[in-house]
């Protein structure tokens, strides 16, 4: 405390800074300690190969060490005894805790603007270009691995075991928004959200605003719809246990939502969404007629609905108009089925909650996708949109700090694990190859069905 009081500070913004280059010469002091204990403590298999600096940036500020490379005899592989110590992740330059700072300062607003509130914060600064390829590696890391909880599903028809939740009714609203694209192949592409919630409660005990329960969101770029779907289906189940639950679909006139969701969940009523419905109505016959029309449906007078729809048809003023109205009409017509609300078309038990109307997706692609990744002309390129998807995601979900957690972030070397299956497999391979057919050789040899049989058996 004495030197402390002895160093001459202007004030406590000059202290502050002191105290965190304190704290990092004590960081390095400390790394280079556990280095030296690493090395009197080592296994004699291991023999010292050479020393490599590294830099690792930290919320203390950016340290530099160097650790001893070993060569493991009895694995033939190189390895840093302090980089495994420490869980430092392999030629990434944030550290854990700074890796989070970074990742949720991304979803909230561009590199470039990261970069700058890094520099004014005191943080160490990384450029704009290693910003966005820190935190596209994690996106890609939670992409993969999601996918691979897709594939675990549909290979094995099970996921691991979980606490899935069981409710009356679930429901699922789907959307997708359009994205710049940077790539030549095409202007944009699709993000696809999959958003799930059991109800609703109210959030005032006046009962004027309410809030869904506990809502999740799944979202992505995909190569196709089915891709989307053994998603969005994997995490509902992960998540529910849907026997017996009744589950609700809202979504616009997509064929991918109407049609196709049918092909992945049972127990399911789809209605085409009131928002659409009232704005496309808008569009091809006037706002009097969209408000009037959507207060029939509303009470579930369907026939009526579709009658003064067509009815209107060529009341149009030209020809496009009126066929525009006939498209529309049409659509509507072959999804007769969808267009009452769902409270008119399911049986209401005691138990139930209190039941809405739906539409919330819109709210939750504008806030959650839109406000980052189409502001000021910005655009996309696939991989990077499905990164930066999948973080807003796990940030809506509140499970990015989780994940962020080092111990999420190892990922196993594939090499290394066939190396390890080779050491420890013992088993010649190619001894299948050496196997016999004695039925070729035998009594029967001489007859057609076993002279086939060699035939294939010698290819």
């Amino acid at each position: 405390m004495s030197n402390i009081i002895q160093q001459n500070y202007d004030d406590i913004n000059s202290f502050e800074k002191a105290a965190i280059k304190r704290a990092n010469l004590g960081m390095q002091k400390d790394i280079e300690e556990l280095e030296e204990f690493l090395f009197e403590n080592k296994s004699d298999n291991l023999e010292v190969i050479s020393r490599k600096a590294r830099t690792i940036s930290t919320k203390v500020g950016d340290i530099t060490f160097k650790r001893r490379l070993y060569f493991d005899h009895d694995t033939d592989e190189y390895v840093f005894l302090l980089d495994e110590a420490l869980k430092i992740r392999e030629r990434k330059r944030a550290s854990g805790e700074f890796l989070k700072l970074l990742v949720i300062l991304a979803s909230m607003m561009t590199y470039r603007q990261v970069e700058e509130v890094l520099e004014v914060a005191g943080f160490p600064v990384l450029s704009h270009t290693t910003i966005f390829n820190e935190v596209r590696a994690f996106g890609e890391r939670e992409s993969e691995k999601i996918k691979a909880e897709k594939e675990e599903l549909y290979s094995r028809g099970q996921l691991k075991p979980s606490k899935q939740k069981e409710v009356p009714i679930l429901f699922v609203e789907l959307d997708g928004v359009m994205i710049s694209s940077q790539e030549e192949e095409s202007n944009n592409f699709e993000v696809k959200m999959g958003l799930c919630h059991e109800g609703w409660k109210y959030s005032s005990p006046a009962k004027t605003r309410k809030q869904l329960i506990n809502p999740k969101i799944l979202t992505g770029v995909y190569d196709s719809t089915e891709d989307f779907y053994e998603e969005f289906s994997c995490y509902i189940n992960s998540k529910y246990n849907l026997d017996g639950t009744k589950i609700v679909l809202n979504g616009d006139g997509a064929r991918w939502i109407q049609e196709t969701s049918y092909d992945y969940f049972g127990n399911l009523t789809v209605q085409l969404d009131r928002f659409h419905i009232k704005k496309d109505i808008t569009l091809h016959f006037g706002k009097q007629i969209a408000e009037d029309l959507t207060k029939v449906l509303a009470r579930g007078r369907k026939k009526l609905f579709l009658d003064t729809l067509e009815s209107l048809i060529y009341d149009g003023d030209n020809g496009e108009i009126i066929e525009g109205r006939e498209t529309l009409f049409k659509h509507y017509k072959k999804y007769e089925s969808h267009l009452l609300d769902y409270r008119h078309r399911i049986k209401i038990k005691d138990d139930y909650p209190e039941l809405h109307g739906m539409g919330a997706i819109e709210s939750y692609i504008g806030k959650i996708i839109a406000r980052r990744m189409k502001n000021q002309g910005m655009s996309w390129k696939r991989l990077g949109a499905e990164a930066m998807v999948k973080i807003l995601m796990l940030r809506h979900n509140r499970i990015l700090k989780v994940r962020l957690d080092d111990q999420y972030y190892k990922i196993k070397n594939p090499v290394k694990e066939l190396k390890y299956r080779k050491r420890v497999f013992k088993r010649n391979w190619s001894d299948w190859l050496q196997a016999s057919m004695p039925v070729i050789y035998g009594p029967c040899s001489g007859q057609d069905w076993v002279k086939g049989i060699k035939a294939i058996a010698t290819v």
